[in-house]
């Protein structure tokens, strides 16, 4: 008896597994960004535990506890090292006289509008007259004189405020419970994630049809080299931005170079618009504070400092991009800005971070399925480099003392050249 399913009963099934896992996103929707954040702590760990596990023979649940708690020490020491530069730039904002700032700067357009309405404007060979526009601006800058007092609140409104506190109270104890309880979700998440992520991968594959296991095992490893590019490329990518930033600032004599140096390189990770917006409190600190180095105007120093990201960005994308990134994530900056805002649509700033590396995966898929759809090999044998094995300091010192032995052995048998002068043999030819 034949128990096989007919076509259509297996197209129906097929069908109807699909609009089920559908559904099951969408109900698990509220989870699957705390899921992608543990899969990506347990993706940038995998480094760390595999160097445990080969080089140093641990064991797979002690290389990822131990991962683990070097992460929790890094995450533990990086506020002794990011809160005082913070805590500094704050200080800096609260000591800023913003009155007088406010005055300085009316006065300077008050000026120059006064020495706009000296020139003579002609255009065409008509005389233009700017004091008709000119005059109301004027007129209203002095009737706008703003004062900024520090006040105090009545007692009156202290205590009409004292209901919105409870209620405002009650609002950041639930939001810090939920907090807790979604850091240890992910925590726990990741932790199972780098534990069992093998047999993960083992399930996968069993799923897949025996004939095609080659093409996704070969998909799925192109797909590892796209993420691993773009995390170990961020990373080397903010390192470089903060200290050359950091290093620049302070031969420039901008102040606060150490803060503006970390946070140029934390925006780093945002594609694109991470430089733009890094330079913007540089440029507004050189504006307040100018140069404590040279002797030029704020205004002059602002251009200088702009002068310098800009450089900063044609050394990075012309020499320090190709390097650390090189094809894996190779997208046009039009095609990495639009994903860039799309993804931030989506799911916020984890979508905006994220949008890159997804790009370029679902570039990888299209071209395998398109490919398919065409009927030919995505993935030639002959494209596929096998990979070398690097070997290790012992074992390469191992192979070449062997090739020296080898070496030594073969000039012990070789014959020993003969003695005899060409006279002696000579001779002995015409005897």
């Amino acid at each position: 008896m034949n128990s096989e399913w007919r076509l259509t009963t297996k197209y129906l099934v097929g069908m109807g597994l699909v609009i089920i896992g559908f559904y099951l996103l969408y109900l698990s929707r509220a989870v699957l960004p705390l899921i992608t954040i543990a899969g990506l702590i347990a993706f940038l760990a995998s480094p760390i535990i595999r160097f445990l596990r080969q080089r140093l023979k641990f064991p797979q649940g002690l290389a990822v506890l131990v991962t683990y708690l070097l992460v929790s020490i890094i995450l533990l020491l990086a506020p002794l090292i990011l809160v005082p530069p913070i805590v500094d730039a704050v200080n800096f904002l609260l000591g800023l006289n913003y009155q007088l700032l406010i005055n300085d700067s009316l006065q300077w357009l008050k000026s120059q509008l006064l020495y706009l309405k000296l020139l003579e404007i002609t255009i065409l060979g008509i005389d233009l007259d700017p004091d008709s526009i000119i005059d109301p601006i004027l007129s209203s800058l002095e009737d706008a004189a703003p004062v900024i007092t520090p006040g105090f609140p009545s007692f009156s409104t202290l205590v009409n405020s004292v209901g919105s506190a409870f209620v405002v109270s009650y609002g950041i104890a639930v939001g810090l419970v939920g907090g807790v309880l979604t850091f240890v979700f992910i925590v726990l998440a990741a932790i199972y994630m780098s534990l069992d992520g093998r047999k993960f991968y083992t399930y996968f594959m069993e799923v897949v049809p025996e004939a095609h296991r080659a093409e996704i095992a070969v998909l799925l490893h192109r797909l590892r080299r796209v993420w691993e590019a773009f995390f170990r490329g961020q990373v080397t990518l903010m390192l470089f931005i903060g200290l050359l930033v950091w290093a620049g600032g302070t031969i420039l004599g901008l102040p606060g170079a150490f803060a503006l140096g970390i946070i140029a390189g934390v925006l780093e990770i945002i594609p694109n618009l991470g430089p733009f917006l890094a330079a913007i409190p540089a440029v507004v600190v050189a504006l307040l504070q100018g140069s404590t180095v040279f002797e030029v105007s704020h205004v002059i120093f602002a251009l200088i400092i702009i002068g310098f990201y800009l450089g900063v960005q044609v050394v990075e994308n012309n020499f320090v991009v190709p390097r650390v990134l090189g094809g894996a994530v190779d997208l046009h900056p039009l095609v990495v800005l639009t994903g860039v805002f799309m993804g931030a649509a989506v799911w916020g700033i984890l979508g905006a971070l994220l949008s890159t590396p997804i790009i370029a995966s679902v570039r990888e898929i299209v071209r395998y399925l398109y490919l398919k759809m065409l009927g030919q090999a995505p993935y030639p044998a002959k494209a596929e480099a096998p990979e070398v094995t690097k070997l290790s300091w012992r074992e390469a010192a191992k192979s070449f003392s062997l090739k020296i032995q080898h070496f030594v052995h073969r000039l012990s048998r070789s014959p020993a050249p003969s003695q005899e002068t060409p006279n002696q043999n000579s001779e002995e030819g015409q005897s």
